[in-house]
């Protein structure tokens, strides 16, 4: 049977009084189902993954309604292309009014849990903790940014709960970008997927992984290639899975952030134009306003790029990595951004092993040419994926 959630584990389904949203994605091989009790919550989120298969989606008037099973006409549409018989469950309640919070039916916060800054947002703040099966998240509230929010994510049954206190008070960017997808994001890294901190274009489909750490150079570069015509896979993080021997890229296109230097580089083109600084003090282009029929969320990976804010030259250098400095350098980004803490470092070690012998692989010298790096960047795509014998693979 094809379970739709485990709602009869969430208690606070019995203190909704009003309608109830619901949304089925299909996104990764995955049913994805969102419920939540505030419309608003529900637009958010359907603009959020406008790159998913929207399936359907409903209002009921009373929680008892909710069914069990994934409706069969949902079923007919995923056929053999969903890999995974229960769906991945995040309800999105705001709480009511007068009402405690977080509300008594999660555990607080323990005392010896500090509050820590959340990387990418000026202002508010978050707490972290973890069980053997169950992920918190506690956001303190912060003016024009966002009130109190809580989150809970069962690693095992892979559904999430967020609980905000006062929607009017969360602007769409940070629930959807720092709640939403962290729940999201996180049932499929405990559902086969790797997360890692990479960019991705591709073209054709065929995806090029680029690997660099903050200020590398790595957006200025997705964005370059994507002025060219490519397609766009991710500018931050996105997701690793092998899929009918190959490993792809799994990604949630977002809006691409971008600093003064990707500003100065990049100011002459149409998407850079008029970006002003958000409440994050940040610029952001837009992905779905100027690039969208160039979004993609899935591909094989046929080339990696790493690339270094200190390596820079006058011509364009593309230098070939072996299969074993590959998995070093990976294993160096991925561990120091402490994504394998409490995860399988064998698992991977493998992943990135068999990556590593997929696709071929160059470390970068840029260029202040950002056209220029791009139409490198594009060559070494096609070359990867030239085959002598019988033309593109």
């Amino acid at each position: 049977m094809y379970t739709a959630e485990r709602q009869r584990s969430q208690p606070y389904l019995q203190r909704i009084a009003g309608p109830l949203y619901e949304q089925w994605y299909l996104l990764h091989h995955r049913v994805v189902r969102v419920i939540t009790n505030h419309p608003v919550i529900a637009a958010h989120v359907r603009s959020y993954l406008y790159y998913a298969e929207l399936l359907a989606e409903y209002i009921y008037e009373e929680a008892a309604r909710l069914p069990v099973s994934i409706p069969e006409h949902v079923l007919w549409q995923v056929g053999q292309r969903a890999y995974r018989s229960v769906a991945l469950t995040c309800y999105l309640f705001e709480t009511g009014s007068g009402e405690s919070f977080p509300p008594a039916v999660v555990p607080p916060r323990p005392e010896e849990i500090s509050w820590d800054e959340i990387g990418g947002v000026t202002g508010p703040r978050r707490a972290r903790w973890q069980t053997e099966q169950w992920r918190f998240r506690e956001y303190q509230a912060y003016p024009g940014v966002t009130s109190r929010v809580y989150s809970l994510l069962h690693k095992e049954d892979l559904y999430g709960t967020v609980y905000i206190e006062d929607v009017s008070q969360c602007a769409p960017w940070f629930l959807m970008r720092f709640v939403f997808y962290m729940v999201l994001g996180s049932m499929f890294s405990y559902n086969g997927y790797e997360a890692v901190h990479a960019g991705a274009v591709a073209q054709d489909g065929s995806a090029v992984m680029l690997v660099g750490s903050p200020t590398s150079g790595k957006t200025t570069l997705v964005l370059a290639c994507l002025h060219l015509g490519m397609q766009y896979l991710a500018d931050d993080v996105l997701l690793l899975a092998e899929d009918d021997g190959l490993i792809r890229v799994y990604a949630f296109p977002e809006d691409i952030g971008v600093r003064s230097g990707t500003v100065d580089l990049l100011g002459q083109h149409e998407f850079m134009r008029g970006l002003t600084a958000d409440e994050r003090e940040k610029r952001y282009v837009y992905a779905q306003q100027h690039f969208r029929e160039q979004v993609i969320d899935a591909a094989p990976i046929d080339l990696l790029l790493f690339i270094h804010v200190e390596d820079r030259a006058a011509t364009f250098r593309a230098e070939r990595l072996s299969p074993s400095q590959v998995v070093s350098l990976l294993l160096q980004e991925y561990i120091s951004r402490q994504e394998a803490q409490g995860r399988s470092v064998e698992k991977i070690f493998a992943l990135f092993n068999d990556l590593a012998l997929q696709a071929p692989a160059y470390r970068l010298w840029l260029t202040p040419d950002t056209n220029l790096n791009a139409l490198q960047v594009r060559a070494l795509l096609m070359q990867a994926n030239f085959n002598p014998f019988g033309g593109l693979r």
